[in-house]
């Protein structure tokens, strides 16, 4: 038994290591471009690769809390992003008192987040809604809290051999800033302090909607490999694809 046990574990470690190739036509240029922060990277290695890693190394940080910074276009970030957020205040009061670090605030705000916030297509409000509002809740939150975060977007590729493009896969996410880091992605009510790398960056996505992606000779991800992979995955792309 244990040695059956050891094989499994053995086979998903190595799976864990192939990349996943796939060959994607895609009919708008302007809406990817080279992009690089702590746990996440997006990189045109050629005219026709698009070359996307993510690092799943946990966050070595002891910044106490609260912090001050020094850096004008953060404090503005952070005085926009409170703006018109006077109804979150309570929550983020509370959750400030709790925090004893820097990497504990966001913590708490990201984990407050995904046990309270409910996915809705017909009612919007701070804690209920789609992605984009769990996103602006959460950088509004972060802000009240003294610390800067933006939304940015991404689309969610499937093991499929055609994705087309619509408001399902368009997906927003949050960029927090770390001292000693940088920015790092979070995906607030699913993935904290990371994404996976089947998430693309993407700059305009409403260009996008419609576009499609087909995709060939995609080695099938297990789900166990999935959430530990820390791996390239790149994606090809015709010669007719350009990006400048």
């Amino acid at each position: 038994m244990r040695v059956f046990i050891l094989l499994i574990i053995s086979l998903n470690v190595f799976a864990a290591k192939i990349p996943t190739l796939c060959e994607i036509k895609v009919s708008e240029k302007s809406c990817l471009s080279n992009y690089s922060n702590w746990n996440y990277s997006i990189k045109i290695t050629n005219k026709n690769t698009i070359e996307v890693k993510v690092k799943l190394k946990p966050l070595h940080l002891r910044t106490g809390y609260p912090f001050k910074f020094k850096d004008k276009a953060l404090k503005e970030l952070i005085e926009k992003n409170t703006r018109n957020s006077y109804k979150l205040l309570p929550v983020a009061e509370k959750i400030r008192e709790k925090s004893r670090g820097y990497y504990e605030c966001i913590d708490n705000v990201l984990n407050f987040i995904s046990v309270h916030f409910e996915y809705s297509t017909s009612e919007t409000s701070p804690f209920r809604g789609d992605c984009n509002t769990a996103a602006e809740t959460t950088i509004k939150i972060l802000a009240l809290c003294g610390i800067p975060a933006r939304i940015r977007y991404v689309i969610k590729l499937e093991n499929k051999s055609e994705v087309i493009v619509s408001g399902r896969k368009l997906h927003a996410v949050v960029e927090i800033y770390y001292p000693q880091h940088g920015w790092v992605f979070s995906d607030p009510v699913k993935y904290h302090h990371f994404i996976p790398s089947n998430y693309v960056l993407v700059n305009c996505f409403n260009l996008l909607l419609g576009v499609k992606f087909e995709k060939k000779k995609c080695l099938k991800k297990k789900p166990f490999t999935d959430i530990l992979k820390g791996k390239t995955i790149i994606y090809k792309v015709p010669n007719l694809f350009r990006f400048f």
